[in-house]
């Protein structure tokens, strides 16, 4: 009987085989809720810009935007 490690290695090698490894990357993402608080790390991470900022931001992006 393997032990928990053991069957993880197996179990995602049986998977890159069968899907590829682009497609169990994409399949092991959604199992795995990742880690953190996104919401607080966003609100921080953007506290001093305003919707102003965002628009201003989108619309430089869109007048520098290759054809």
């Amino acid at each position: 009987m393997r032990n928990a490690n053991e069957l993880r290695v197996a179990a995602w090698e049986a998977l890159v085989r069968a899907l590829g490894p682009g497609d169990a990357i994409r399949y092991r993402a959604l199992y795995e809720p990742g880690t953190g608080d996104y919401a607080s790390e966003r609100d921080a991470l953007f506290r001093h810009v305003s919707l102003d900022d965002w628009v201003e931001a989108a619309r430089h992006r869109e007048s520098h935007r290759e054809p």
